[in-house]
């Protein structure tokens, strides 16, 4: 990462995690209105005010798209797999929605999504993502479910 740009895949990642948190939240399966909500606000620089000012984001449109895409077209699978990884008999309908999200993008990017990047460099996208969204718990819960669905696809290691 330089001082000023961010890689546009980790920032296709994020907005991911984002457009599938709206969805869950919104209960909305209008998979083209979130894309296009998330997009419109990553276009707009002027909209995320927290920003140091020589700092210019831009996201991969087209890593973003399917991310999304093949979370809704796998939403399922994701959601079993997500549920047989809980421990302690703990209900699924409790876990956290921002947490929910960052699992199914993240697996879904390790499982069913096309791509060159190495798992061990996926599973530390997210875990750098979940560090900047979730409580200490859930990041360590997130890097051990994708370290042992990694594991378990042993192509992706």
């Amino acid at each position: 990462m330089s001082s000023n740009k961010i890689n546009k895949k980790s920032i296709a990642r994020i907005a991911a995690v984002q457009a599938i948190y709206q969805n869950i939240l919104q209960n909305n399966d209008d998979m083209d209105d979130i894309m296009q909500n998330v997009l419109s606000f990553y276009q707009n620089n002027n909209s995320i005010t927290d920003l140091p000012e020589n700092l210019k984001i831009s996201l991969s449109i087209s890593h973003f798209k399917m991310l999304v895409k093949s979370v809704f077209e796998n939403i399922n699978k994701l959601d079993e797999i997500i549920d047989n990884h809980l421990t302690n008999n703990k209900d699924p309908a409790h876990m956290p929605i921002l947490l929910r999200a960052l699992l199914r993008v993240s697996i879904c990017e390790l499982l069913f999504c096309p791509t060159t990047t190495p798992a061990k460099v996926v599973i530390n996208e997210y875990t750098d993502i979940a560090n900047d969204m979730l409580n200490e718990h859930e990041i360590g819960f997130v890097n051990s479910v994708l370290d042992k669905i990694a594991k378990e696809h042993t192509r992706l290691i």
